[in-house]
C-alpha cells in the first residue's frame, strides 16, 4: 500500500510498530463503551466511519485497518488513515497526543499547537528553513515514560501546506503528492537538517491570531492555565477524554508542566512576517536556556 507523506525507513522483517493494513473492517463495534459521529470505541479498538471515504479500525496501540468505500479514491482515505486513525493508535497507548507540530533546535523540541488553519504546520516549515529539524505534524505524541523528561520522537511524515505557504517559503522544489484532492494541500518534505532522534520538550505555543485589542507577543501561562491549555489542544478532545486509561493522562500532562513551559504566542496572520516570527521565536529560546 502506498502511503504518500510518509518517509521510507527500512526495517528488519519483524519489526514493525505499527502494522497497516488493507482489509475489511466491521460497521460496528459489538459492545461499545463510547460513540460519537461516525466513530465507536470499546477498551482496545477504535472504529471511524467516513460515508463515501471508508472505514478504519485502530486496534490495541499497534494495528491500523483500512477499507476504503467502493466508490472513493482509495488516496483519499490515506489522509484519514495516519490522521485520526494514527492518533487513535496512540491514543490507545496512552501519554498525551497534541494536535500540533513539532521542530527541534540544540537538541530541544519545541511545540505548536492551535485549531485547523492556524499556521502550524507553515511556522514549523519556517523554523526548519532556518535551521531547526523537523519531528512531526498535525499529530504530535510527547512520550511520558515517568523516568525522564517527556520526549517527541521524529514521526517520519512530511509537511502538510497550503499552496501559498509553499510558495512563500519558496519550497516548490519539496513538493510532493496532493494531500487530498480539492482541498488544496500538499505534503512537502521538511527543509532544514534531518531528524536526529527523540528530544525533550523544552516549551509549548498556544497559536493565537492577532485581534485587536490583543497585544503579539509571547505570553507565559500559569500551570493550571497551561494544563488546560493542554486538555484543549489535545488531538481531538472528545476522542482524548473516551479514551484517557485511568490517571494516565494526567500523568502525562503533569509530566510535561514540570519540565516543559506553556505560552501563547500572538501575532498577525500574515505570511509576510514569518521570518520575524521565527527569529522571535530562536530569541526565546535563547533566554529560556539562559
Amino acid at each position: 500500500m502506498e502511503l504518500p507523506g510518509v518517509i521510507p525507513f527500512p526495517v528488519p522483517p519483524g519489526c514493525e510498530d505499527v502494522r497497516i493494513n488493507r482489509r475489511p473492517v466491521p460497521e460496528s463495534l459489538e459492545g461499545f463503551t463510547a460513540h460519537g459521529p461516525g466513530w465507536e470505541l470499546d477498551e482496545s479498538r477504535f472504529l471511524l466511519r467516513l460515508p463515501g471515504i471508508g472505514r478504519f479500525l485502530a486496534s490495541g496501540g499497534s494495528t491500523l485497518d483500512m477499507e476504503p468505500a467502493p466508490e472513493a479514491d482509495s488516496a483519499d482515505a490515506i489522509p484519514f488513515l495516519l490522521g485520526t486513525g494514527l492518533g487513535a493508535l496512540l491514543l490507545q497507548r496512552g501519554g498525551l497526543v497534541l494536535h500540533a507540530s513539532a521542530v527541534s533546535l540544540d537538541g530541544q523540541a519545541y511545540v505548536f499547537c492551535g485549531r485547523s488553519g492556524i499556521g502550524k504546520s507553515t511556522l514549523a516549515a519556517a523554523l526548519c528553513r532556518a535551521g531547526c529539524r523537523f519531528l512531526n505534524d498535525d499529530v504530535c505524541a510527547i512520550d511520558t515514560d515517568g523516568t525522564t523528561a517527556p520526549v517527541i520522537w521524529p514521526d517520519g511524515r512530511h509537511l502538510k501546506l497550503f499552496e501559498e505557504s509553499i510558495a512563500r517559503l519558496d519550497l516548490a522544489p519539496r513538493r510532493r503528492q496532493p494531500v487530498r484532492s480539492g482541498i488544496g494541500k500538499s505534503y512537502v518534505e521538511p527543509p532544514g537538517p534531518g531528524p536526529d532522534g527523540p528530544a525533550p520538550v523544552a516549551a509549548i505555543y498556544i497559536l493565537r491570531d492577532r485581534v485587536l485589542p490583543d497585544n503579539p507577543g509571547i505570553e507565559r501561562l500559569s500551570p493550571l492555565n497551561g494544563a488546560q491549555a493542554l486538555l484543549n489542544e489535545s488531538y481531538r478532545p472528545t476522542l482524548t477524554l473516551a479514551m484517557a486509561r485511568g490517571s494516565r493522562q494526567v500523568a502525562a500532562t503533569a509530566a510535561v508542566l514540570r519540565h516543559a513551559q506553556i505560552f501563547t504566542l500572538t501575532r498577525p496572520r500574515d505570511l509576510g512576517i514569518l521570518d520575524q516570527t521565527a527569529d522571535e521565536l530562536r530569541h526565546h529560546w535563547r533566554e529560556l536556556r539562559g
